[in-house]
């Protein structure tokens, strides 16, 4: 697990950039000892199961970089794991207090493993997963990945089960599209090209990449098919339960739809201030490339805003996300999805 706390990574990366690599050493073991001056807020981890340095995470980058977590009295620590299942395990023992993750993975773990898990906050209301083929045999629809060849990230996971729920959309059963494991490398574009996958599974950054760099680049967006693919603030029952935590888990939240607000406002200007904020302290590949920066921002202020608040939970979306997973399977049917949730910590509406 990779830790990075807010306030030793600007440090870090400072020096970094301004210094000799003597100083830089230095500067990270200064960071180590875990003394700033006494005035550090109360600690929050959060794990993030993606890598921070990608737009994804920019309301987090945001809060972090315009002193929202600060002003609200919170040291924000980032804790990087390898996937959704050690984060769930983390947060369930109590080692963190809040991870990110999607509500397909919350609802099996809360639904079919009894993980006392609850979601209290939905950043991103529609998925953030992409399906990418060419213009020489496009995929554009979900009957059309019946006899199909498709590449995922990894074996399992959200990716294979957002797959299965596309297919199912259209009354075509999972095993009547096969999957090959392809990674994440640049170079799987060129299995499209050479024939060896019909279509391949990315983030909704890359396929902003993919459009901006490879003309021939056709995207399919699982959200005009199935409901499910919101990501979720979660935290465990027994975290809920204490009210010091409890007290700190909102006013995350509340730092977060400060930020998610503060981006969706500088669209209009072409999201430049959020842009040289995130730049300022964090080293994210997107943004070398403002175009596909701005597009993919852009892409994101849709997903923050599709709801009727910016952290906002619908109950309707929910349940139908919970029926779709039990449509293919992967939950049992009659569980109440809404036992859950909290909604009680939901920030005020968006301005």
């Amino acid at each position: 697990m990779t830790t990075t706390s807010t306030r030793s990574v600007r440090g870090a990366r400072r020096v970094g950039r301004t210094c000799a690599a003597v100083l830089a050493v230095c500067a990270v073991l200064a960071a180590c000892g875990g003394n700033d001056g006494g005035d550090a807020g109360e600690p929050v981890t959060f794990l993030n199961v993606l890598p921070m340095e990608s737009l994804s995470f920019a309301p987090e980058m945001i809060a972090d970089t315009r002193g929202l977590f600060e002003a609200r009295g919170l040291d924000v620590t980032f804790e990087a794991t390898q996937g959704s299942a050690p984060a769930i395990q983390t947060v369930l023992a109590g080692g963190a207090q809040l991870t990110r993750i999607g509500d397909i993975e919350t609802m099996i773990a809360a639904g079919e493993r009894n993980a006392p898990l609850l979601a209290f906050g939905e950043p991103i209301h529609t998925g953030t997963i992409r399906m990418i083929s060419t213009e020489a045999s496009p995929v554009t629809r979900a009957e059309q990945f019946r006899g199909r060849l498709v590449g995922t990230p990894s074996e399992g996971g959200t990716s294979s089960i957002t797959l299965d729920l596309v297919a199912g959309s259209a009354g075509v059963p999972p095993e009547e599209v096969s999957r090959q494991v392809v990674g994440l490398s640049p170079g799987v574009f060129d299995l499209l090209t050479s024939g060896r996958v019909d279509s391949y599974i990315v983030s909704l950054d890359t396929s902003v990449l993919l459009g901006h760099t490879r003309p021939e680049t056709v995207v399919y967006d699982p959200n005009q098919d199935i409901d499910a693919g919101a990501q979720m603030y979660v935290t465990s029952a027994a975290q809920m339960a204490d009210p010091q935590t409890r007290d700190r888990l909102e006013r995350y939240a509340s730092a977060v739809e400060e930020a998610m607000q503060f981006i969706v406002d500088d669209e209009a200007n072409g999201f430049a201030e959020t842009m040289r904020l995130i730049d300022s302290e964090y080293e994210v590949p997107a943004l070398g490339d403002p175009d596909v920066a701005k597009a993919a921002l852009a892409a994101y202020v849709d997903a923050y805003t599709s709801g009727d608040t910016l952290l906002g939970i619908s109950p309707q979306r929910w349940q139908a996300a919970y029926d779709e997973i039990v449509g293919i399977g992967q939950l049992p049917p009659g569980l109440d999805p809404a036992a859950w949730l909290d909604t009680t910590l939901t920030p005020a509406p968006a301005r």
